[in-house]
């Protein structure tokens, strides 16, 4: 009885396991690689865009502008606002800037207009939240820095 309990015991749980590792798989499969590398795509045309977005806002709060890579980025969405075949597309992005060996210095979404032949327009930059700096980077913060200076 004991023997048939472990036994039984034994076979669920490797089956668990074995499920838990087939959906893990299934869930790599999911991320479709061609979806990733359009998305890279994007982000890398639209890098100097988003920079001078990047820049224009820290400019005024940090002493070193944050840079941003596309792992850091996410495409929330793209229109086409007049229609099939044109070319004119409203693209808005998440980017979570960071400073250093990615210490992340908050969270902005960016609404980029991409239109023929490759011009890109700032519709809008909102920034969503503020992530604060260790310790060890407050010197960063341009408040701080004219506190240090005044000292």
């Amino acid at each position: 009885m004991k023997k048939e309990f472990f036994l039984t015991a034994l076979i669920l749980t490797m089956v668990l396991i074995a499920t838990s590792f087939v959906y893990s798989k299934a869930k790599q499969v999911i991320e479709d690689p061609q979806a990733i590398l359009y998305q890279d795509v994007i982000i890398t045309a639209l890098a100097p865009t988003v920079n001078k977005a990047i820049n224009d806002y820290y400019k005024n709060i940090l002493t070193d502008i944050p840079g941003f890579d596309t792992t850091s980025v996410q495409i929330i969405k793209i229109d086409r606002p007049n229609g099939d075949r044109t070319w004119k597309f409203i693209i808005k992005i998440e980017v979570i800037p960071y400073i250093g060996p990615h210490i992340s210095v908050g969270k902005d979404l960016i609404t980029i207009e991409l239109s023929y032949p490759g011009l890109q327009v700032i519709k809008n930059y909102n920034h969503v939240e503020d992530y604060p700096l260790p310790e060890r980077y407050k010197h960063l913060y341009i408040q701080w820095s004219i506190v240090l200076a005044g000292c």
